[in-house]
Order: structure tokens, then sequence, then C-alpha cells
């Protein structure tokens, strides 16, 4: 980049300019950069929400702009020769993507030279074969896939997988190619017993009238056979031959020799599985169905059953429902009651292995992770993870279900909550740190930097507030009315949510749509007008060891930030926790404090192939410790919301640059450490395992004389974080 700028400066250079990145802030900050690099230049920012976005777009196909700072704009169908240099800010997470968007410079217009790309790196994570790419200029067939987040084992397992795909013998498709390196089938399946499979049959099942197939690819090691179909069908509006709908499916395929299951993946709503499997294996389907299909709902924590296919073979006029809400719950209570009703198809979400995870299963037999893909090396392990689970006859699918979180409606709040935090819905947890938030026509933020709070619950009404960096805004919940609940105090906030949609949809239509997630004292939810409660799971008592005394010397317990409003504050709670951390050796202790925080303190380590962040969560006191119940409630619930941190590692590191880049404390948060060795981190996230730790730091708390209602309470936080995360919880309390 300081190349480009000392030669375009000086004219050498004057090939026109797109500039890409994924985040409307992002933009904003490039927008102000590159008016500094190039004053000269006639500069202009467009995104899906600019105004008048349709006459900038004319203006840059006149050329009356030198460059053009872009974010989800000017993707498909944008092919202006002109532009000649291309500036990737942020990777986007399809490779393919970004290597078409690179593609569309290379086109060759008389009278301009070669096309030029630059790629900012530096703080993305990448496979170490697209940094070679960049680094050296190595040839475009070097870039398979994306692996960005790939271990360097995962990513070398994953090329050796990907070379093993080859074309399979005996079929000549040479019309229609399919590229074997950029598949990413739905992680979804069928599964079958078959003795034996003949991959040279598949091409039985179809009819080639009616359907065109792409040259298959065989991967012999890893005995995975996959092809796409083009499927044509008469439109329906037309009485003619000639016009037809053609649409393009995928069928993935792993035979296990050990097991002797075969597993199908496929996109096609209507495929006759059954024929297909019949050409394959010369005898009559046996698929693995009815019940076994829920056993793969087995092992997730916190299960709760989101939607509910229940049939009913006695009712004539109203076989089959699909319910929702509380409404899954009744009809759970009838199916476990025996009332005529029976199971068609159920999908449940919840933790395993320490991840958010969600699973659908039906009796027809299909088994599907919503909304997920993959490449073609993880499908096969989700496919032989399911296989284990439906054969595993020692687990009860019946005792699975009637397990599961109970959903209860609410038309009033129950008396006496008591609420550790406030969150996000749930269901935004995997894509929170891609959606933004408009102030104003000229300004965004991540939502991930905003927060939540409650302030009141009376009768049917909740009070809330959303903690933006610069201003509050105010808005209630309240139960009752025919979508259950509804949200008062928006109706003239100007606000829009980018990123859930394809469209942005305004702050109220967002809350309805995802109401706040209240967590309970007693490990339940409240979401909208829905309460879950998880049931009465066996506590797990808070190990001794995870309980630290300090003397706290020299801490007034009444403060507890290092900083307020700027400024510089001595004997808080928060320094002393810092020092500790250094002397602990952590290589950066963060001061991430204030509103939008991911913790009070984020402490990391790295030794050798391990990275392990500590987020520390501070609390004042009164002046002495004590036994005090209610000293737990808030810190503990802080420790709750920040949970979410440890499914995103490279998402922290981004929070953590963004904090001390921005805000009263700007360059004011490194306690100890640096930029430096935060980048450090960052590179060493591709080839390093990750741990995390949460803890909450409460001076105020006697450690050697807990009392029962405290020792429940903190059973029932660690269980809850060991549910969510299998991660552990620390406390630091006073010795005295």
């Amino acid at each position: 980049m300081d190349r480009l700028i000392e030669d375009r400066n000086r004219g050498w250079v004057r090939h026109r300019m797109m500039v890409r990145t994924e985040t409307a802030p992002r933009a904003e900050l490039l927008f102000t950069k590159y008016k500094e690099w190039f004053p000269n230049e006639r500069i202009v920012m467009v995104h899906s929400r600019t105004k008048g976005r349709g006459k900038i777009v004319e203006e840059i196909k006149r050329g009356s702009y030198d460059i053009i700072i872009c974010v989800d704009m000017l993707k498909e169908g944008f092919d202006y020769p002109e532009f000649k240099i291309a500036a990737v800010h942020d990777l986007h997470k399809s490779m393919s993507v970004l290597l078409q968007f690179i593609g569309r410079f290379t086109r060759t217009q008389k009278d301009l030279g070669d096309a030029s790309f630059i790629v900012n790196y530096a703080e993305e994570s990448m496979s170490t074969e697209l940094e070679n790419l960049f680094q050296e200029g190595a040839g475009w067939e070097m870039v398979i896939s994306e692996i960005a987040d790939a271990r360097k084992a995962e990513a070398e397992s994953l090329l050796t997988f990907l070379q093993g795909c080859k074309p399979y013998g005996g079929f000549d498709s040479p019309e229609i190619e399919l590229n074997p390196k950029l598949v990413y089938p739905a992680l979804s399946c069928v599964c079958y017993e078959c003795e034996q499979v003949d991959w040279s049959k598949f091409k039985d099942s179809f009819n080639l009238d009616r359907y065109a197939i792409t040259q298959p690819y065989f991967n012999q090691k890893e005995n995975v056979f996959y092809f796409t179909t083009q499927k044509r069908e008469k439109v329906k509006w037309a009485r003619t031959d000639k016009m037809c709908d053609q649409t393009w499916n995928l069928i993935v395929m792993h035979y296990d020799l050990t097991t002797k299951l075969l597993y199908i993946g496929y996109s096609e709503k209507r495929l006759d599985v059954n024929s297909l499997v019949e050409n394959l294996s010369s005898n009559i389907p046996n698929m693995l169905n009815g019940d076994c299909v829920f056993r793969s709902f087995d092992s997730i924590k916190r299960l709760s059953i989101i939607h509910a296919g229940i049939f009913k073979p006695a009712n004539h006029l109203h076989r089959y429902s699909r319910l929702s809400g509380a409404d899954v719950t009744t009809e759970l209570t009838r199916w476990k009651e025996g009332k005529r009703c029976q199971k068609s198809d159920f999908v449940g979400v919840g933790y395993r292995d320490g991840f958010p995870v969600s699973v659908g299963a039906s009796v027809k037999g299909k088994i599907w992770s919503p909304a997920r893909v993959g490449d073609l090396k993880e499908w096969k392990a989700w496919c032989l993870e399911v296989g284990k689970l439906i054969t595993d006859e020692t687990i009860d699918s019946n005792q699975l279900l009637e397990d599961s979180a109970e959903k209860i409606q609410l038309d009033k709040y129950p008396e006496g909550l008591i609420i550790l935090a406030t969150d996000w819905a749930e269901e935004l947890y995997s894509r929170i740190h891609k959606l933004t938030i408009s102030l104003s026509s000229y300004k965004s933020i991540l939502l991930s930097e905003c927060t939540l709070k409650n302030i009141l619950i009376q009768d049917n009404k909740a009070d809330f507030e959303l903690n933006l960096p610069e201003k509050i805004i105010n808005f209630s919940i309240v139960l009752g009315g025919e979508q259950g609940h509804s949200v008062i105090g928006l109706d003239d906030i100007d606000i829009m949510i980018d990123g859930l949609k394809s469209e942005p949809i305004s702050l109220k239509k967002f809350f309805e749509e995802n109401p706040p997630t209240l967590f309970l004292m007693d490990g339940c939810t409240i979401s909208g007008c829905i309460q879950t409660d998880y049931g009465s799971t066996e506590l797990v008592q808070i190990p001794k060891n995870q309980i630290e005394a300090f003397i706290w010397d020299n801490v007034d317990y009444t403060i507890e930030s290092l900083y307020k409003k700027g400024e510089k504050r001595e004997k808080s709670v928060q320094e002393y926790m810092m020092k500790y951390l250094v002397e602990k050796g952590a290589k950066i202790v963060f001061n991430d404090d204030n509103a939008g925080e991911s913790a009070d303190i984020v402490a990391i380590f790295q030794d050798n192939e391990l990275i392990k962040f500590e987020l520390v969560h501070c609390k004042y006191s009164k002046g002495k410790s004590g036994l005090r119940l209610e000293d737990l409630y808030e810190v503990c619930g802080q420790a709750i919301v920040s949970l979410r941190y440890k499914w995103k590692p490279e998402e922290l590191l981004k929070h953590l640059e963004r904090r001390n880049g921005n805000g009263i404390l700007k360059g004011l948060r490194f306690y100890h450490g640096n930029e430096t060795d935060l980048d450090g981190i960052k590179k060493g996230l591709k080839y390093s395992n990750i741990e995390f730790e949460f803890a909450i730091a409460q001076p105020g708390v006697k450690a050697n004389n807990l009392t029962k209602d405290m020792e429940g309470f903190l059973a029932s936080i660690y269980s809850t974080v060991i549910e969510m995360t299998e991660t552990k919880l620390k406390c630091y309390f006073n010795q005295n």
C-alpha cells in the first residue's frame, strides 16, 4: 500500500481503483484514510444503505470517480474493465467470492495495463497456502477453498482430502464441469445399511431426458463420491416443451466399510433416494428411520425443542401440525401421555462439546444441522458422528425428548424474578459479530459492541436499556396480544439493523423478532413471552481449587474501575487484578471496561502451541467483606453474557483492537503488552490450541465461609458455564 500511495501521488499509476470491505464502520474509516492518502483523487463511499446509491452507481459507470469504497455493493453483475486496481481490506468468508471479485479486474481492454490487487490480510485468519499465494505470487490453482480458520494440521488434512478427489473413470460429460474443490454440501444426510456399493451404477437412477449429470468425482481413500445434476422441467405457465426450468442440485455420498453404512446428502427435495440406493447396492434399501433418528439429540446440554412436527393419525381434517414456542411443550405433553399423536420431525438447539449446536431429525430418516454447510471433509466427519448416535441402541430417544426444556407462554412475569443478566437472543450468537446498527445515515457500529440491560419488570411489562457508545435508547416488552408480546417505545427511532436479512430492518422489528434473553437465577431464561425451563439438572458444586482467597492489600473495595470518565483512580479492584494477571505470566492484560465490554479484563497467555484467554469480571462492594449473596448477582450475570466469546476467539481479538482505537480510553487499554503482541496472538490462532476461562473478582465475598445460599447460587452459575462452554469458572474472593 505504501508503494501504491507513493506511485499514485507521483502520477505514475492512474488506473481507477475499487476498495472493498465487509462492514460499514470499516468503510467509513477507510474513506477517511484514503482521503488522507490521496488528497487529489475523486473518492466516493457507497454501500447498500447509502441514500441515492443508484445515482452514485451511474456516476461510477460514467467515470466520475477515481476511487470507490464499497461494502455489500458492486458484486454480481459488476464488470467495468476501466477498474484495474482492487484493494481488499476484509477477506470475504467465501474464498470463491473473493476470487470472483478480483477476477473482474483482469478483464482486458485496449490501452489499459495489467490488473493489480492489494489484500490487507494482516488481521485476518487464513491458511498457510493463501499466505504463500499472496506473499510469493504462486499460481491461483493453489487457492482451493476457504480454510481461513483452520489449524495447520487441519488445513493440511483438507488439502490431502481434496487432492484425493479425482474424476470418476468411465464417465465423460465434457459439456458440464464441476470444480471438485468448491463444493460445500449442507450438513444433512439420510443413512442406509448396505452390504456393498457399486459407484458405477449411480447414473442408472436418472432419466437422462430430464437430467444432465456432471462429471462425478471420487475420493477412493475416503470413499466419498459426489456429482451434480441439472434437472429440466417444463414451466407450469406455458404449454410448450421448449421452455424449461433448469435447477442444479448436489448429491454427495460416503460408504463406511467398517459399519456398512451409506450416507447420502442431497439438495433436490423430490429425489428418489431409495431408487439411487437400490441401484448402487443391488438390494432392497434398508433406510435407518423411525425413532432411532432422534438419538442424534444425544449429549446436547440445555436441549430446547424449537420446532416440533406432530402427526395425528386419528384426525382426518388436521393430520399434521408444525409447532413452535409454548405449543411445542403442549404437544410433547400430549405425546408423552399417549393421546393419539405421533412424532414426525423435531429441531432442537443447545450446546454440545462446549459450542452451540442445532439438530433437526425426521422419522422419515433425514437428519440435518439447520443453516450449516461445510467442505467435503467436514460433511463426512459430521455424517460419521451422526451414524454413531443413531445406531447406538443404548440411547433412549424418547427420554431425550422427555428431558428437553419446557416452554411456557407468559401473559405476565412471575413475581420475585431475580435476573442475573440480559443479552441478545440466543439465536443470534452465531452471527452477532456480523450485524451492524446504524445510528444515522453516516455512522454504524457492530451490534456486538452494544449492551442490553433490564431496568424494571412489573406485571406484564419489562423495561430495557440499549446502551450504544454515544447514547442510551429505552424501550419496553409488553406481554400479551396476538404475537404474544409487543415492543413499545421505538416507533419514532430511526435506527436500522443490517446483516440479518437481505435488507436492513428497523430496530422495533428486530426486537419483535429477536427479543432480549433474560437469564434468571434458577437457570431458566425468558425471551419475549416464552419462558424456557431447562429442568432440575444436577448441579455441579464449584471445586475448591477454583476459588482463590486474596488479601486485597491496599485496595478500596468501593472502587471498581481503574478509569472513570477518563480519569485514573488509585486502589481499584480492577488494577489489583490486572497486576495479579501480569505476575501470573499473561502476555497481554487488556482493560476492556465500559459499555460494550467483553469483560472488565481480558488476559491472554501464550505457551508454545497453547493460547489461553481469561475473561475477568470485577465488581465493587461495601467497605468490608461479608457473606452477602447480592454481591454475586451482577458479576456472575456479566460472566454468563461473556460466554459467547469462547466460540469466536478471532472476533474477541478484533473487538480488543477496535476498543483500543476508539472512545474515552483510546490508546489506554493495554495495561500490559501492546498491539504488536496482539498481532502475534492473532497469527498464533491458526496453529495453536485455544482455551478459555471465565472469572469473577469480588473482594466483598469471604471465600472460606460461604453460606449455603451462596454455595447453591455459585453451583448454578458454574453448572451453566460448564453446560454452555465446557470451561471453568474462577472465583477471586477475600481471605479476610
